[in-house]
């Protein structure tokens, strides 16, 4: 009988709204095996060599050279984080199906196994293994490296001395391996190098890290937040103020947490409680906040808190009424400390069933704005004409933040319902809609940017609601006059916008509208055009101009199906069929038998990308890719 361990670390995550990596979590199961494992994620760089020759003694080198110092252990570790995949591919080769299985099954949700094994997980991962071994180990190797556990302590103890041979160069330091959570380095393993290298530096990496939280590089300011809220000391006071009202919302909710660690003592327990209550009102700090004043609270929190115990909708994004019942909880703590009575309600009674329309428009109304965004983004549900003429009323109304939300949701209310006994909206409110968004599109204001790219956005998702159902629309030409006037502005937000605004329009068709003149699509490829060159052009730009059809576009467009992002050699593929330009047919051929990313798992893949635009150039009507993906089957790319 041995025990298999599994040790995971912490792998930077991509998901808006939370840039913090997932907690590690352990499990130890007695298993009837003849091997010992020990699981690491890929991206917790572990070593087997001893480091590179220099880095024991980086600490006491010149302070000129600081920087390289940092960049030797970072060189270092991507070395090590190689050696160590290499020798987990062999491992994992060497187990037999069932052994892999058991491996897949612990990696893909460890904190799920039950102490004696997810069976079931475990019969499903035989299914896979049994079927595509070769294709289980390679999409394993992307989340963990599994070693024989003698392999992995050595492993273990070198990672640990990088850990320590960066801490050890002290605040000096502190740039050069802080630059190292950036966006720039998105996808290594570096962040988590550098992470815990900073925390263990402890309190003297707080000063030179307060100048990341006006980078530019959102990914920095966040993750810096993280260090910055886990250190939390004394001397990290001011510098989580200032953090709480950052623009990025990772960065405030990051901020959060840190002030709640350092608590009323260093904070000032009125200070601290306004904050809390502030920050009620924000919906990516709203978990924080509450739980502050579930600690901290006095009852002049108890009004706002109340708020959101009654309003908060049961929905999609908190299906356990998750909100309400914290901030019941953090009502009856705060009646608790002051020796009032309190009634308790079990968490379950918060989510018994969903939130009726009614309670969703009454919640969308209520002060707190956060849980007016919850609502208004769950009223996306019922797509009929009451919700698109309450959501026009709320336009007028409403104000920033939750003003950009009404405005996304007002365009997705007017996309086809997703039951097919639904009716949807009337030609006369998807009018409605479409007229109520340009106005808001038409604004030049520099501090209405943002408003101004969201309505372009959400103008385009009625246009193509109106085309899915062959809905005239009257506008359609200022419409496209707002595009053409905002493609070179200086907000990326808003170019972004206008490129699927493009795309839009070019998809457009009579009765819905006329798509783009000759005029207007020479307007176009002069402006965007001379963007198609640079190395990493945005993919809906890409997207924008195969639509707009011209084929002096063809030769950037078949550099651009060499590109290594798969995107854009997707979205260059499929401009190329939009196109219809035949010069592009053999680099097409090419990147349909030999690109690497093809359909799986229901994604739609470069080579299908490919095959689909030679249907199209050859005048063979195209397969309804987003039909067959909906149905989560494999398109029949023949005849």
């Amino acid at each position: 009988m041995h025990k298999l361990s599994f040790e995971s670390g912490c792998r930077e995550t991509r998901k808006p709204c939370d840039g913090r990596p997932p907690a590690g979590r352990g499990c130890h199961l007695i298993l009837n095996q003849a091997r010992s494992v020990v699981l690491g994620v890929a991206l917790t760089v572990l070593c087997l060599n001893p480091p590179c020759k220099g880095i024991e003694d980086a600490a006491v080198e010149s302070p000129d050279s600081i920087s390289m110092q940092v960049d030797n252990v970072f060189a270092e570790a991507d070395r090590l984080s190689a050696q160590r995949k290499q020798r987990s591919t062999a491992y994992l080769s060497s187990l037999s199906d069932e052994e892999l299985a058991r491996v897949v099954a612990l990696v893909t949700a460890p904190q799920q196994v039950a102490p004696d094994g997810d069976r079931l997980r475990e019969a499903a991962a035989l299914k896979k293994v049994q079927n595509d071994r070769l294709s289980v180990i390679k999409e394993l190797l992307k989340w963990a490296t599994p070693l024989g556990e003698d392999e992995g302590k050595v492993f273990g103890t070198r990672y640990a001395g990088l850990v320590v041979a960066l801490a050890d160069m002290g605040p000096s330091a502190v740039p050069a391996i802080s630059m190292r959570m950036g966006q720039v380095h998105l996808g290594t393993n570096h962040w988590t190098l550098a992470r815990q290298a900073l925390l263990k530096m402890g309190p003297g990496a707080i000063g030179p890290l307060t100048s990341l939280l006006d980078d530019k590089d959102e990914r920095l300011r966040e993750n810096g937040a993280d260090v910055l809220s886990q250190l939390a000391g004394p001397s990290a006071k001011e510098v989580l103020l200032r953090a709480a009202d950052n623009e990025s919302g990772g960065v405030r909710r990051y901020a959060l947490a840190g002030l709640n660690r350092l608590g009323p003592k260093v904070i000032g327990e009125k200070e601290l409680i306004a904050i809390m209550v502030d920050h009620l009102e924000d919906g990516l700090c709203l978990s924080e906040s509450i739980q502050g004043l579930e600690r901290y609270g006095d009852e002049t929190a108890i009004e706002p808190l109340r708020v959101i115990e009654q309003f908060c909708p049961v929905s999609r994004w908190d299906k356990k009424g998750n909100w309400s019942y914290l901030a019941h909880r953090a009502i009856n703590a705060i009646l608790k400390r002051a020796g009032k009575p309190f009634k308790e309600i079990p968490p379950a009674e918060y989510a018994q069933r969903d939130s009726t329309y009614d309670e969703l428009c009454a919640a969308a109304q209520c002060p707190n704005a956060a849980i007016r965004s919850s609502a208004i983004v769950s009223l996306e549900e019922h797509r009929a004409d009451r919700t698109a003429r309450f959501l026009i009323e709320r336009l007028r109304l409403e104000k920033r933040p939750t003003l950009l939300q009404v405005i996304q949701s007002l365009g997705m209310v007017a996309l086809k319902p997703k039951g097919a006994s639904e009716p949807g909206l009337s030609a006369e409110v998807v009018q409605e809609v479409f007229d109520a968004l340009l106005a808001a599109a038409q604004t030049d204001a520099p501090q209405d940017a943002d408003q101004k790219a969201a309505a372009i956005s959400a103008t385009g998702t009625v246009l193509h609601a109106a085309r899915e159902r062959g809905i005239g629309l009257a506008g359609v030409d200022t419409f496209k006059a707002v595009i053409l006037g905002s493609l070179s502005e200086d907000c990326e937000a808003v170019r972004a916008a206008c490129y699927q605004g493009c795309t839009g329009v070019g998809m457009a068709y009579p009765p819905v509208g006329d798509g783009w003149l000759a005029h207007e699509r020479e307007q176009i490829v002069e402006q965007l055009a001379p963007m198609l060159s640079s190395p990493n052009p945005p993919f809906r730009l890409i997207e924008c101009l195969g639509f707009v059809g011209d084929r002096r576009l063809t030769p950037r467009l078949v550099e651009l199906l060499g590109h290594s992002e798969e995107p854009v050699r997707r979205f260059a593929a499929s401009a190329l069929g939009q196109i219809g330009d035949p010069n592009a047919l053999p680099a097409l051929s090419r990147l349909a038998d030999t690109d690497p990313h093809q359909y799986e798992n229901g994604v739609y893949g470069v080579r299908e990308a490919a095959l689909q635009a030679i249907r199209q150039i050859n005048g063979v009507k195209p397969v309804n890719v987003q039909r067959a993906m909906e149905a989560n089957m494999k398109p029949e790319w023949g005849d």
